[in-house]
């Protein structure tokens, strides 16, 4: 019989803890013969541990497993994730990963393992995930693209514009509001034994692990099934971390990754960071967070790369950018939201020949 564990991610959720409270009842209701749920909280202060752990206590299933795990501090998502991992069953021969903010389908679990189950160079996949109205696509799976730019792929649109939804289609990296991966896979291509580094805290952390392994001859995979409804940012919302981490994540990701591109990168670093230097001294605090943001990004993606080598996104399937687009983003201030908001299909990612 197969295992898995879910390892299911909390911080400061009170001013959403309906939502919460939903995931967690599904969660514990998974249509899954032998699982367990293991609840990481990263140190809440507003009370919503408590409530959690209370309704874990009063709700769960006698046929489910539960752990509950209280941080010391807060461990961001990849953190929080590790913790999680390290405690999980030595059985597990899968383990999911889920946002607080996430409500699954029961039959998600079983139907994404299932689709693991047939080759086992198949590392992480992730399912159809709407936002809450349950209408309009979330991510059909997560494409990269040739200046790193992470893309939701049929995100922002309908079931009906998605006309690669009913096929399982390789992607750059599963979505890390809930997947599923191999225990194996990580044992050989993970960071320290670990699916994510700790480092990172939030962002870049699922686009890492995805292309790390395609890196190790592993794959990740879009399952054309509903997995479920995410509510997405709502831990994030006025916490003032989506400021700061998205930017930092970036950089990362420049100073890690290598692209065919590879050498505009530290063109378009310099231009960020003194640009946004400028602008800060100028009184506009802003780039004062994205200055901040660009310098502790490129300073741990270089230690990164240092620690763990070069990501070649070549091995990856990603997004390819004209050079035009490249060069004008290297040498010009374009909003980068020109390229995350593009609408791309499954077929759009291609590997490099």
């Amino acid at each position: 019989m197969v295992k898995a564990s879910v390892i299911w991610l909390n911080f400061n959720s009170m001013g959403f803890i309906d939502i919460v409270l939903r995931s967690l009842e599904s969660f514990l209701n998974l249509d899954f013969d032998d699982y367990e749920l293991i609840v990481v909280d990263n140190a809440s202060t507003d009370g919503s541990f408590e409530r959690i752990r209370r309704f874990v206590e009063e709700h769960r299933p006698s046929g489910v497993r539960v752990k509950v795990i209280r941080n010391e501090r807060n461990l961001g998502y990849a953190g929080g994730m590790n913790v999680g991992w390290e405690a999980r069953d030595p059985d597990s021969k899968y383990v999911a990963f889920a946002n607080n903010d996430l409500i699954p389908t029961q039959e998600s679990l079983t139907k994404l393992i299932e689709h693991m189950e047939g080759d086992e160079k198949v590392g992480a996949v992730s399912g159809l995930i709407y936002y809450g109205d349950g209408k309009t696509i979330y991510a059909a799976g997560w494409a990269v693209d040739d200046m790193l730019t992470s893309i939701s792929v049929c995100g922002g649109h309908g079931l009906s514009d998605c006309l690669t939804a009913d096929k399982m289609h390789f992607v750059t990296y599963a979505d890390g509001s809930y997947m599923v991966i191999r225990v194996n896979a990580i044992r050989a291509a993970g960071f320290d034994g670990k699916p994510f580094i700790d480092e990172t805290f939030l962002y870049a952390d699922d686009a890492l692990l995805g292309i790390r392994l395609w890196n190790f001859g592993y794959s990740s995979y879009y399952v054309p099934i509903k997995a479920g409804i995410h509510y997405a940012s709502l831990t994030t919302k006025g916490t003032g971390f989506i400021k700061y981490y998205p930017i930092r994540a970036k950089f990362i990701m420049y100073a890690m990754v290598r692209t065919t591109h590879d050498d505009i990168v530290p063109i378009y670093y310099t231009r960020i960071k003194w640009s946004s230097w400028l602008l800060c001294k100028a009184g506009l605090n802003q780039y004062c967070t994205m200055y901040r943001a660009t310098i502790d990004g490129w300073k741990l993606g270089l230690g990164f790369r240092s620690k763990y080598g070069v990501l070649e996104l070549s091995k990856a399937p990603h997004i390819r950018v004209p050079n035009h687009v490249i060069i004008t983003h290297a040498f010009f201030p374009i909003r980068s939201t020109f390229l995350r908001n593009r609408f791309i299909v499954h077929s759009d990612l291609v590997f490099d020949v």
